[in-house]
């Protein structure tokens, strides 16, 4: 059986006029080296003149995408019937979908999409497989390891979660300070 790496989906907004292919190229030189294979990805930009304009990509061969399609769209039915029929429906789905569409998206979804971004921007969409993680993910599963809790931290994250603490630390600090007072004009009251 083949591992399947964990799968990442981005989604970011750009400015038109900031695009020059640097993040087509970072993205094939990391398919390259074997750190991800994008699975999908999408870009759709609205034109300064309200025009639609879009370009999708994968590293998987069309029968590749048929197998992923199916992988994915049974996991999406399983997780949402809990049923094997479900699991089943899904794979059917998930494979006539992805085999043929960017993110399964019509070009009528493409379009809803891109009414909804300002003239001028791009909404970039990819789903990528961490590669570099198969081999860890299979140690992880030969150890008998179950996944308890994964996610993404970004260092903004890190940011306002540091100073949520601090915030949370100086209103402990005025707590402790003003139970402390009490506590001493207590103290006096019964002297």
């Amino acid at each position: 059986m083949t591992t399947i790496g964990p799968v990442h989906l981005v989604v970011v907004g750009l400015d038109s006029s900031e695009l020059k292919g640097q993040i087509a190229r970072e993205m094939q030189r990391a398919s390259e080296s074997g750190a991800i294979r994008v699975l999908d990805a999408l870009a759709i930009q609205r034109t300064a003149t309200g025009g639609v304009v879009s370009l999708g990509a994968s590293d998987l061969t069309p029968d590749q995408r048929i197998v992923y399609g199916a992988i994915m769209g049974g996991l999406l039915g399983f997780g949402a019937t809990g049923t094997d029929e479900g699991a089943t429906e899904g794979a059917e789905i998930g494979a006539l979908s992805f085999a043929d569409r960017n993110f399964g998206l019509s070009g009528g979804d493409i379009r809803a999409i891109a009414d909804d971004l300002p003239p001028g921007t791009t909404a970039l969409m990819v789903l990528f497989e961490h590669r570099w993680a198969i081999p860890l993910k299979e140690a992880i599963q030969d150890a008998g390891g179950v996944m308890l809790a994964q996610g993404i931290v970004r260092p903004e994250d890190l940011v306002a979660f540091g100073a949520a603490i601090a915030a949370n630390s100086a209103e402990a600090d005025r707590l402790i300070a003003s139970q402390d007072m009490r506590s001493g004009d207590a103290q006096i009251a019964e002297a």
